[in-house]
This record gives structure tokens, C-alpha cells and sequence, in this order.
């Protein structure tokens, strides 16, 4: 192959190559910024619900649990805005989001002050609704001040990403122009030679159009970028091991097996990862009959349950308000991990129970597994994370973590009660009625 074409080739990767870390970057930032903004709406949205619970207080209708609670929560929020209005550039020659995010901590004194008085005095609710209105009208300069900032970077990486694209062009046309056309020039004694590389210049376009067109579904390439080199080594790695395994040693056999393990290992942690982040989306709220639900689970789960010779009950369970495909996958992942985490010579039982509160339904999925260390309760709920060994327990470990979203996107809590060697008790709160936030 001529050294010239491997050269521009090689350029042309280089260059798309960074161009694909300033698209990474750029959804980093997105998200970053995305998230920062959602914690100050979340302190919006507390805000409001505390000056509710003072009113439902003061009416008796209530006990100041539940506050103290979503007074915690607000604390909680805001202490993590202005840590990453310090660890981030947040502001500009007009505003400082972090010096006007310390001017909010009045407002949270004078609610703990409120909070000390409740059973003493008499609320002042007039006071208490003037104090969370100026919070919300400063808030949300804070929040139109991040939303301007952010997109002022992100507005900056995309003309990045343009120019970047002007490059790769620019490099491609004078590849067309010093390189192939030097070999098309070489070629010309065989008219199907130099047809061939035409077609090859037309294709090598058609990329360059097509890579156009990505640019503007960042999520796709995203998604594309992560899962075609996996196909491709797994699919080098099958040709490979159909041609040569039995020329191998043992040794050799062994590495092969490793390299075809950690590919599949790969491909299922890429899957999960792209199911975790488009979990719920274009997603619609309905009723849903739990009890029919779970009927449809067994029959998908069928065949493991018949395998492990798995005993599951459940009894008049509610029709909640949901959505219907999470809540699924939700009894999904927590009756076949109840039928999974098993000593080897248990006979799984598993019981679905269910219990209606004031504003939750509150569910209990009970197996007599092998249990849960009191260390691991909380990690076994954060993405990929494992407590045990792949050749333990076979799993990505991100079951979990798909649970917990699905019931936080129905503004419930997701928790267990476990001791090792003696089963685990997972329990889940729904809420009755869900808002869907635009």
C-alpha cells in the first residue's frame, strides 16, 4: 500500500479520533451542568413543600416529621450546590453564583429557627411564606444564571466541534488532492483498478457526510461508538477461534477463553450501561395492576425458576400509578436476583407483600438467600458495584442500581433489611400520586 495513503488515513483517525473526545467532553459537561442545575430545582421544589408542611402543621394535620426530614433534604441540596459552584466556573463578571448561593443560608436559618418554635408559639405563616418566596425569586436568578453559564460552554465546544470538522475536511480534501490523485494517476493502465478507486473516493465521502450527520445525534454516537468495537472484537475473536483454536496448547486455549469471557463481559456491562441512562424516557404514567404484573414476570422468568425449582407467592397486591415497562423491570431484577443469590442447596422462596400508607404504597420482596453483609447494604445499591465474584454469581452488577431509579423516577425510597446467611427483605415505596415533571 502506498505510504502516502496510510499516512492521510492515519491523519484522517487522528483527527476524527479528537474530535470523539471533544464529543465525550462535551456530554461530561452537559451532564455535569445538567445536574447542577436539577439540584437547584430541587431546592425549588423543596422550598415549597416546606412552606406546605408549616401550613399543614399549623392546621394540625400533620406532625413535624416529615419537615424535619424535608428540612434536611434542603440542607443537604444546598450544601452541594455551593460545593460545586467551588469546584466549578460558575459565574461571571455580572454574577457570582457561589457568593449569591451563601446569601441563601438566611433563609434556611430562619426555617431551623421556625422549626425550634413549632409546639411553642404560634406560627407565623405569613412571615414563614415571605421568607420561601424571596428564596425561590433569588433562586431562580441563581438557576437562570447557571442555565446562561452552561450554555455559554457548551456553545464553545460545539463551535470546537465544528472547526474540528472543518479540519478533518480540509485534510481529507488535501488528501484527495496530493495523495489519491498521484495514485489514480498510477492506476490509469487499468480501467477496473481505477474504477475500484473511485468507488473507495466516493465511499471515503459518504463517511464524511455521514459523520456530518452524527454530529447532530450526539446520544447515537455515543451509543454506536461503544458497541461497534465490541462486535468487532468479539466477531475477530469468534474467526479467530474457529480457524486456529486447535492449534493452541492449553496455555494458549486458556488465554483465548479469557480474551472471550472479558468481551462478553464487556458487551453486557455496554448494554446495561445504555438501558441505565434511557431508563424511563418517552415514558407515560398509567394504572397499574401489580398482582399482573408480577404474573407476567414469572412467566418470563420461567425457565430459571423451573431450574432452581423457585417457590414465589404473592397476594392482592395494589393497582399503582406508574409507569408500566420500569415497574416491570423493577420485580424483574429482584426476583431473579432472590433466585440467583441462593446457597446451592436451598430451594428459593420468594414472597411479594405489599402495605398501603398515607401517601405510598410500600412494598416488601422477601427471599431466604444467602444475605447481605450490614458493610455492603447501601453499596450493593450504586452502578456496578459487586460484592461478590463473577465466578461466584454471574451479573454486570447494575441490576440494583436500575432498581433504585426506577423507584426514585415514582418518588420512593428503596431499602434493605438483610442478614447474612438468613435471607434478605427488600423494600420499596411508591407513590400514590405522581406528578410528571416537563
Amino acid at each position: 500500500m502506498n505510504k502516502r495513503y496510510v499516512i492521510g488515513i492515519c491523519i484522517t483517525v487522528l483527527v476524527l479520533g479528537i474530535n470523539q473526545i471533544f464529543i465525550q467532553y462535551w456530554l461530561k459537561q452537559k451532564k455535569a451542568d445538567a445536574n447542577t442545575i436539577n439540584v437547584a430545582g430541587k431546592q425549588r421544589m423543596l422550598s415549597q413543600r416546606i412552606t406546605n408542611e408549616f401550613c399543614a402543621i399549623d392546621r394540625g394535620a400533620k406532625s413535624s416529621e416529615f419537615l424535619n426530614e424535608l428540612l434536611y433534604q434542603w440542607k443537604g441540596a444546598h450544601s452541594l450546590l455551593i460545593s460545586r459552584s467551588n469546584h466549578n466556573v460558575l459565574s461571571n463578571e455580572d454574577f457570582n453564583v457561589s457568593v449569591e448561593l451563601k446569601k441563601l443560608d438566611k433563609y434556611i436559618v430562619f426555617v431551623e429557627k421556625q422549626m425550634k418554635l413549632l409546639g411553642k408559639t404560634k406560627l407565623d405563616l405569613e412571615e414563614i411564606t415571605q421568607n420561601q418566596n424571596n428564596f425561590l425569586a433569588e433562586m431562580d436568578a441563581i438557576v437562570k444564571a447557571l442555565e446562561k453559564n452552561s450554555d455559554k460552554k457548551l456553545s464553545f465546544i460545539v463551535q470546537i466541534e465544528y472547526l474540528l470538522f472543518i479540519i478533518a475536511l480540509l485534510i481529507l480534501i488535501l488528501e484527495v488532492y496530493f495523495i489519491y490523485r498521484p495514485i489514480e494517476k498510477e492506476l490509469k493502465k487499468s480501467s477496473i483498478v481505477l474504477e475500484e478507486k473511485n468507488e473507495k473516493l466516493e465511499h471515503t465521502f459518504e463517511k464524511i457526510k455521514e459523520k456530518n450527520k452524527e454530529l447532530n445525534e450526539i446520544t447515537y454516537i455515543a451509543s454506536h461508538d461503544l458497541q461497534e468495537p465490541l462486535r468487532t472484537v468479539s466477531s475477530m475473536v469468534d474467526m479467530f477461534s474457529s480457524r486456529y483454536k486447535e492449534s493452541f496448547d492449553e496455555q494458549g486455549k486458556m488465554m483465548l477463553g479469557f480474551i472471550e469471557s472479558a468481551t462478553g463481559r464487556m458487551r453486557n456491562l455496554v448494554k446495561d450501561l445504555l438501558e441505565y441512562s434511557v431508563l424511563g424516557q418517552n415514558r407515560e404514567l398509567s394504572k397499574v395492576n401489580c398482582n399482573e404484573v408480577i404474573n407476567d414476570v414469572r412467566k418470563d422468568l420461567n425457565q430459571i425458576i423451573l431450574k432452581n425449582d423457585a417457590d414465589i407467592k404473592w397476594k392482592n397486591l395494589p393497582e399503582v400509578t406508574g409507569y408500566k415497562s420500569e415497574l416491570r423491570l423493577l420485580f424483574q431484577n429482584l426476583i431473579s436476583n432472590a433466585i440467583k443469590f441462593q446457597h446451592p442447596e436451598n430451594k428459593p422462596k420468594i414472597r411479594v407483600t405489599s402495605e398501603e400508607l398515607e401517601e405510598y404504597w410500600k412494598f416488601k420482596v422477601s427471599d431466604n438467600g444467602i444475605g447481605i453483609k450490614e458493610k455492603y447494604k447501601e453499596k450493593i445499591f450504586s452502578i456496578f458495584k459487586r460484592i461478590h465474584s463473577k465466578e461466584e454469581y454471574e451479573g454486570t452488577g447494575i441490576g440494583l442500581s436500575h432498581c433504585k431509579k426506577i423507584v426514585e423516577m415514582h418518588d420512593g425510597k428503596l431499602w434493605v433489611d438483610s442478614e447474612e446467611g438468613k435471607g434478605s427483605d427488600f423494600y420499596f415505596t411508591l407513590r400514590k400520586e405522581i406528578v410528571k415533571l416537563t
